[in-house]
């Protein structure tokens, strides 16, 4: 909670100000996760991690914000990255950014409770003015994307189309790609030096984490064979997950994703006690990452998440 409030402090998210008397003020919650996280040595690591967040579902459309659309980089175009460092040689690297909400800049006029457990004594009646997104709040990913865009393209970096989370730099012979998915960015060159040239400029401006050569992106785990100039992409971990959110960690395997000649028919009623649409969307995200053979199986239930039934 001390290394989130000093990052706060760092980025200058807020100011106490007087309680106004014509706006609300809203508050805030801490959120404690602990990761496991994969290291630049390719060790597993656990943190413990807490995060300090606004209460956006409280916020009203066009009094607390407006637009609140962010891109993120679509799942093809992250196969097509790693298909082409596997075929180029290039060096395929990856770096995470620290509290990456908290760098963008806000817009709207927004008031906050003093958190729990930070309440200064000797400002007790005072409310804070955000200054900076905070997590939590509906316009923070635009406000983030909007920052990072800014600076890539300072750097000289082009969009691509038509994904606007993709970014290309072709300098001196060299050829540097950035793919963005929120706070995580994968960074393709055509040389180690040249990856460290991105990395010296993102670290000089946002506080990054460098997590060195790709291993895990986006639940994605990446085995690299450089000598055989081969990429293997699997979700084993993910699916050992599923199974066990959805208590088939023990079932048997088949060969074929779907019963051969299996007839489905709407209920008159959803089961609301079961967890269907929450298991399709499930199985949706393992096979839009590595598993296009469940495609039909999943179009398929997909037609009865609103009339599902035992």
């Amino acid at each position: 909670m001390d290394e989130e409030m000093e990052a706060i402090q760092k980025n200058k998210t807020w100011r106490l100000t007087d309680r106004p008397a014509n706006r609300r003020v809203l508050t805030s919650k801490w959120v404690y996760k602990v990761k496991n996280e994969v290291d630049k040595n390719g060790n597993n690591t656990t943190r413990h991690k807490a995060r300090l967040c606004f209460m956006g579902n409280r916020q009203i459309k066009e009094l607390d914000f407006n637009e609140t659309f962010a891109p993120v980089a679509k799942f093809s175009t992250i196969r097509c990255i790693l298909a082409m460092a596997a075929a180029n040689e290039w060096e395929l690297h990856q770096m995470d950014v620290k509290t990456a909400f908290l760098n963008g800049d806000l817009d709207e006029e927004v008031y906050m409770e003093q958190p729990d457990g930070y309440v200064d004594p000797t400002y007790l009646d005072k409310v804070c003015r955000l200054l900076q997104a905070l997590y939590g709040l509906k316009q923070a990913p635009k406000m983030w994307y909007a920052k990072l865009d800014d600076f890539l393209k300072s750097q000289g970096f082009d969009n691509i189309d038509p994904d606007a989370c993709l970014y290309l730099l072709m300098d001196d012979d060299e050829i540097i790609i950035v793919l963005v998915y929120v706070d995580d960015l994968l960074l393709l060159a055509s040389s180690l030096a040249a990856i460290y040239k991105i990395k010296d400029a993102l670290h000089k401006r946002f506080e990054m984490k460098d997590l060195g050569e790709v291993k895990v992106i986006l639940g994605l785990d990446i085995k690299r064979d450089k000598a055989l100039g081969t990429l293997k992409l699997s979700q084993g971990k993910y699916a050992a997950q599923v199974l066990e959110k959805f208590w088939m960690a023990e079932c048997n395997p088949i060969e074929t994703p779907l019963e051969v000649g299996l007839q489905l028919g709407k209920a008159n009623e959803s089961d609301d006690a079961l967890p269907y649409r929450e298991a399709v969307g499930s199985l949706m995200y393992l096979m839009v990452g590595t598993r296009p053979d469940l495609a039909f199986a999943i179009g398929k239930l997909s037609r009865f998440v609103s009339c599902y039934g035992k």
